[in-house]
C-alpha cells in the first residue's frame, strides 16, 4: 500500500534522519531552475512517524512503531522551493575534497530550510548535502511503500539488524551501463544510432 505524509509542520531533518545508523542513498534531479516543486528520491531512509501517527490511521494503517527503515523507495516533494545549496563531498566525509552548487535564492524572514543528504545514486564514493529554501508555509510530502519498510528501533539490536538485512543497493552504482560496452552497441546499433535489433 502507497502511504503518503505530509510533513509540512516538521522540521525536515527532524523527521529524515541522514545522520543516524544508515545513510540513505540519495537519487536527485538537477535542472536548471529548481524553483517551484522540487522532487528527489531516497532509499534506506529512517523516518520519524511518531507525529504521523494520526495520518497514518486515518489510512488504516494502525502503525506502533515510532519510526520506520523505508528500505525502498521514497518519494520527497516540496513545494513553495526558492533556492537551494549543494554540497558534494568526494572520497572521506570528513576529509573528502568537496564541491559547490548553488540555484540562487533570497531569504525572507520565516523562509524554511529542508536539509538532506546522503550517498549519490550514481557516483559510489561521493557524498551529498542539499539545503533546500523553501517559502515559510512549504508542501513538504514522503511517498513510499508500506510494504517496503520494516519498523526501526536505533536501541534495540535486533531492530537494525532486520534494517540491514533489508537494505537495498542502488543497482545503478555497479554498472557501466550496456551503451559503453563497445560490443553491446555494435550488436545493436552497428555504427549509427537507431537500434537494428531488439535484445
Amino acid at each position: 500500500m502507497i502511504l503518503t505524509l505530509d510533513i509540512s509542520n516538521e522540521e525536515f531533518d527532524g523527521i529524515i534522519d541522514g545522520d543516524g545508523e544508515f545513510t540513505p542513498t540519495i537519487f536527485l534531479n538537477f535542472p536548471s531552475d529548481i524553483r517551484g516543486i522540487y522532487e528527489f528520491e531516497l532509499i534506506n531512509t529512517v523516518i520519524d512517524i511518531y507525529n504521523f501517527k494520526d495520518q497514518t490511521q486515518n489510512l488504516g494503517l494502525p502503525v506502533k512503531d515510532d519510526s520506520l527503515f523505508v528500505f525502498g523507495k521514497m518519494k520527497v516533494r516540496i513545494e513553495g522551493v526558492k533556492g537551494a545549496d549543494f554540497k558534494l563531498i568526494e572520497g572521506n566525509l570528513l576529509a573528502g575534497r568537496e564541491q559547490y552548487y548553488s540555484w540562487p535564492y533570497t531569504i525572507d524572514s520565516g523562509d524554511i530550510v529542508c536539509k538532506c543528504g546522503g550517498k549519490l545514486s550514481f557516483l559510489e564514493d561521493c557524498y551529498v548535502a542539499l539545503m533546500i529554501v523553501t517559502e515559510s508555509k512549504p508542501k513538504i510530502t514522503l511517498t513510499f511503500n508500506i510494504e517496503e519498510t520494516v519498523p526501526f528501533d536505533f536501541m534495540n539490536s535486533s531492530s537494525i539488524e532486520q534494517a540491514n538485512l533489508k537494505k537495498v543497493e542502488s543497482k545503478h552504482m555497479k554498472s557501466h551501463g550496456k551503451l559503453f560496452d563497445f560490443d553491446f552497441f555494435q550488436e545493436y546499433f552497428g555504427s549509427g544510432r537507431r537500434a537494428i535489433k531488439s535484445e
